[in-house]
């Protein structure tokens, strides 16, 4: 049976999230670690799809999209239908509400410095989320902007802002002085920018910065651990578009394309 080493990060609310470094990101989340742990094997099988659907750049010889998959991202790939044995690595106990979203954890492979071979997968990875989330551009209405499927949480418009700013809110951990960008039309555009301005500065890391290493507002940032929260982030919020997509035309009997 095949492994996947998770990482727990437990709040001071009882909040529970599962990280994984092979691919970096989130594996699973929940109220509690009981919950968090019913939701694995569920949410490892959509790993394994979404890695099947994916496409390393330069594997096999292959330009992004043409085949092949991001499957050896993992380091014990399991079958299509099976479910992998999760061993808890590191579990870190926090103050704070991870609830919420607040993700201050630095587990100890946060501390290690990125592979210069390892920043293609890192990338791909990247692009594939990317890819699911324009993959929703022609399927929100005008209209669809301003939902809110909850009072105080974000509008869909409000989101993709925010995913945006992110992109530049992770390189600040690490970088000062990054180039300031146009204004943006509008949150598509935004998205792209911002994107345009990561993948400048990730795409082209020197040997120093693959093992940079900050304390940024009392918190320890490594370039593992940014490489580990991008992809966290933007497929959280990926989801959580998608759902509030579904929301509103249900609640107006819509079908969407």
């Amino acid at each position: 049976m095949a492994h996947l080493r998770v990482y727990v990060e437990i709040g001071g609310d009882g909040g529970c999230l599962f990280y994984t470094f092979d691919p970096p990101g989130l594996l699973a989340r929940g109220a509690s670690f009981e919950e968090a742990l019913a939701a694995a094997p569920a949410e490892a099988a959509r790993l394994r799809r979404f890695l099947a659907g994916g496409n390393l750049p330069g594997a096999a010889g292959n330009p992004p999209g043409a085949g092949g998959s991001l499957l050896g991202l993992l380091e014990e790939p399991w079958d299509d239908g099976d479910v992998p044995e999760f061993v808890m690595a590191e579990t870190i106990w926090a103050r704070y509400q991870v609830a919420n979203g607040r993700t201050n954890a630095t587990f100890e492979p946060d501390l290690i410095p990125v592979l210069r071979s390892e920043v293609p997968g890192f990338l791909a990875v990247l692009a594939c989320i990317r890819t699911r989330l324009l993959a929703l551009k022609d399927r929100i209405p005008p209209e669809a902007y301003a939902y809110r499927s909850l009072p105080r949480r974000k509008t869909i418009e409000e989101q993709l802002r925010h995913m945006a700013d992110c992109d530049y809110w992770y390189l600040t951990r690490l970088w000062d002085g990054l180039p300031h960008l146009p204004r943006a039309r509008d949150a598509w555009h935004k998205l792209d920018l911002n994107r345009r301005r990561a993948l400048d500065k990730l795409e082209n890391l020197s040997d120093a910065e693959l093992a940079l290493q900050r304390r940024k507002d009392r918190e320890v940032w490594t370039t593992r651990k940014v490489f580990r929260r991008f992809p966290y982030h933007e497929k959280f919020h990926v989801d959580t578009v998608e759902r509030d997509l579904g929301l509103f035309s249900a609640e107006r009997g819509l079908r969407l394309g």
